[in-house]
């Protein structure tokens, strides 16, 4: 077993100095703090070392495990699945790395959480794995292949040579605590132990929200009920970023219908709106209830539901999504379904198994459930809420709408210092923001003889080169991934009967305001209080106080711009 157990602690040495080598190969600027480059100082030095340490003592675990085990057959099976098993993770983490100067951590499960389709994966492949990835991914399965190839030989130098090795490892060692004061952490852990550490805390995750599905009591406690408004609509979109949309950008005009209704005063574009984090799966949980980036916590039972809110001051719900219908266990979104009256997904998606997985809907689908629950469930009850989450601007841009929406071409754009490539994706790009307004437009004609207020935003923005990287992710965030619509509409019956909603609303567009607390927004001007709203939480509010907009640590207007 020499040869395993020496390509195996080898291999998990070589996986603990992956952040330093990867990030000084792909320029990956942002890292978390606790993390350099290859080292130019002594701190830096110490996290090094650190990281070699700690990954020649989980060799070594790992070793020792492998050599307790009494049946032979099953000490090779265990080394070799652990190797190849460990090779994958030092791939992933190299993409990850490369892509968003991210390691495998929470926030990197939450993108894997966000993408988990077919579809979605293909679009994300196609859009991050380059050329330069896909070589260092290559070498590094070939380096694994000669470890293991050659492991015996390298045991052997090694034994010759021990004293060497084991002066180096104890001068690392003390380079360590003298630069960083401990051995071991996370930050210094394998890929192999950060990966365990996520999994942990999913199962804790999908424990906890298992629980609060299958608990279908809503114990929310209203102190003030005098909501009126019969429908109140809530789209939440994806990937849109105000910076393309020309209600706020002149420079394209993307958004033609909205301009309209903004023109005609029963549209509203709140100017300083930001989303509280930069992905989605991030997103969900604080937008749909009255979790915010001041009280956020791990204890998901602690927060009022939004849906459940309305449902207990005697609204219908219904949830329409155009996203896939993954488990309940891990989408505090699919959970908010579940405490709907009616719940609707159309997406044709891998996690939707009655479609064909390899299908790509339009938002436009949603236009034929929701006209049906108008149709037959709406006069079933005086008050209705309507939540849809749309593909919006996802990326596959291109997959996002029709072919009669390819509205602009790469010749239209208007940036001088973009490669052809760029300009063709931005075209599809700003297609989608083109698309969406068709759809909003759509959603609205159907309420516009009605009672009735419309709530749009985008989960999170989507940086297009401004700051040098296209898409989004949950570290590395530049306000380009955060700079999001907030888009208020209301009927001409809405304005007439509550012209001091109408006030309130236009004194704060141009406020700076954070959707984690969208929900405030939305209760204030529905009329209903609970002991989780907070009056100084709801920009349209007078009592609404300006506080510092965080994104991991970080003020918003510090962020790259």
């Amino acid at each position: 077993m020499k040869k395993e157990a020496t390509a195996l602690t080898i291999l998990t040495i070589i996986s603990s100095i992956l952040i330093p080598i990867t990030s000084t190969i792909f320029n990956a600027n942002q890292l978390p703090s606790e993390v350099m480059r290859l080292p130019h100082d002594l701190v830096s030095l110490g996290l090094v070392s650190n990281q070699i340490v700690t990954g020649f003592l989980t060799g070594i675990v790992f070793a020792l495990i492998g050599w307790a085990l009494y049946y032979k057959p099953l000490r090779k099976v265990y080394f070799f699945i652990l190797y190849v098993f460990t090779l994958f993770l030092i791939a992933v983490e190299v993409f990850c790395i490369a892509n968003f100067g991210l390691t495998i951590s929470l926030p990197m499960t939450s993108i894997m959480a966000d993408t988990n389709n077919t579809t979605e994966i293909a679009g994300f492949f196609e859009t991050y794995f380059t050329f330069k990835t896909a070589i260092f991914v290559i070498l590094l399965c070939l380096t694994g292949w000669a470890l293991w190839h050659y492991g015996e030989k390298i045991f052997d130098h090694l034994s010759k040579n021990k004293k060497i090795y084991i002066s180096i490892l104890v001068v690392l060692a003390i380079i360590s605590l003298v630069g960083t004061h401990k051995i071991g952490g996370l930050t210094a852990s394998t890929p192999f132990y950060k990966t365990i550490y996520c999994a942990k805390y999913w199962l804790k995750t999908s424990n906890t929200l298992n629980k609060m599905s299958s608990d279908k009591t809503n114990r929310v406690e209203i102190t003030k009920n005098n909501s009126d408004t019969p429908f109140i609509i809530f789209i939440i979109g994806e990937s849109e970023s105000r910076h393309f949309m020309g209600m706020y950008n002149p420079k394209y005009d993307s958004t033609p219908l909205c301009n309209k209704l903004i023109e005609s005063g029963n549209m509203f574009a709140f100017t300083d709106t930001i989303s509280m984090k930069s992905s989605t799966a991030q997103v969900m949980t604080p937008l749909l209830s009255f979790m915010d980036n001041s009280t956020e916590t791990k204890d998901l039972t602690k927060y009022d539901p939004l849906v459940d809110v309305f449902t207990k001051a005697g609204y219908q719900a219904f949830w329409i999504s155009n996203h896939e219908k993954i488990t309940k266990d891990l989408s505090y979104a699919t959970f908010m379904s579940s405490r709907c009256d009616y719940s609707t997904f159309t997406s044709r998606s891998a996690g939707n198994t009655e479609h064909v997985s390899w299908l790509t809907t339009k938002d436009e689908v949603i236009f034929k459930p929701l006209d049906e629950y108008i149709k037959n469930q709406v006069p079933q009850k005086d008050k209705n809420l309507f939540v849809m989450q749309i593909m919006g601007s996802h990326i596959r841009y291109h997959d996002r709408y029709p072919e009669s929406f390819n509205h602009f071409k790469a010749a239209d754009i208007k940036e001088d210092n973009f490669k052809d490539s760029q300009k063709a994706l931005l075209a599809e790009y700003l297609n989608t923001v083109y698309y969406t307004d068709y759809f909003i437009n759509e959603i609205i004609s159907k309420f516009k003889d009605k009672d009735a207020i419309l709530f749009y935003v985008s989960d999170h923005g989507e940086e297009m080169w401004q700051a040098g990287f296209q898409g989004h992710g949950p570290t590395n965030v530049s306000k380009y991934m955060v700079d999001i619509p907030f888009l208020i509409w209301t009927s001409d019956t809405y304005k007439e009967k509550r012209p001091d909603n109408i006030q309130r609303i236009k004194e704060a567009i141009n406020k700076p305001f954070m959707t984690d607390n969208l929900a405030q927004v939305m209760l204030d001007l529905a009329n209903i209080e609970t002991k989780q709203y907070d009056p100084t939480k709801s920009v349209v509010n007078p009592s609404y106080i300006i506080k510092d907009r965080v994104i991991n640590g970080i003020k918003y207007e510090d962020l790259k711009k």
